[in-house]
């Protein structure tokens, strides 16, 4: 895999060469170190186990320093948490250790844009307050038939500029295969703050179909 790295210690993961000097690891290093993480859980856990999911891993994107990898690790999943960000990734280690989840856990230091995913292959993907339309894609082909893609990116708005990391409300269910159902897509928070935030499901395979066909 190439420009990613695993954790290899308590210290985080090894950092890559070709990621050594990427701004977006600079930038969130910079704003994780300033900052107390929290761990809390994202409202889109809670949304997503109580609409069911179906078994199998989950895998959050941009995850920081994750709460909802914590969660759903806690509530018996395998969780591939991907970022940037090496100090974010030690610190979620860290934590994971402390909970005795640390074999549930796979942190993975990457770029978002270079990282493969496979299709097919996660009950629930997850990524909260980050937005690229390539990686959206990949998100949604990578959910299991009957699992569910949540996502949140910050929302457009009204009559304001749109922005590259903001999306107009209802742009994120429209880019869907025609595979998934929107179970809800709502904006939240403040002006400044607001996101829109997404939970579909993917259409279980037919009876006798060992997969499914692509929208």
């Amino acid at each position: 895999m190439s420009g990613a790295s695993e954790p290899a210690g308590p210290r985080g993961p090894d950092v890559p060469s070709g990621l050594r000097d990427h701004p977006d690891r600079c930038r969130w290093n910079e704003r994780y170190r300033e900052a107390d993480p929290d761990f809390v859980p994202h409202p889109l856990v809670t949304d997503a186990l109580a609409a069911g999911l179906p078994t199998g891993p989950v895998l959050e994107l941009a995850c920081g320093r994750s709460g909802s990898a914590l969660a759903m690790a806690a509530a018996g999943r395998t969780v591939t948490a991907v970022d940037i960000s090496d100090h974010a990734l030690a610190q979620l280690g860290r934590q994971a250790r402390r909970h005795g989840l640390e074999g549930r856990v796979r942190c993975v230091l990457a770029d978002l844009a270079a990282y493969p995913v496979a299709a097919e292959r996660y009950a629930l993907v997850l990524a909260t307050r980050y937005w690229d339309p390539e990686v959206f894609d990949s998100a949604a082909a990578a959910v299991l038939p009957g699992g569910l893609l949540g996502w949140e990116a910050l929302a457009q708005a009204p009559g304001g500029e749109r922005g590259p990391y903001r999306v107009a409300h209802g742009e994120l269910g429209a880019r869907l295969p025609a595979t998934f159902t929107v179970l809800a897509e709502e904006v939240h928070g403040s002006e400044r703050h607001r996101a829109s935030r997404l939970l579909a499901r993917r259409r279980p395979a037919a009876p006798g179909h060992g997969g499914t066909e692509r929208g």
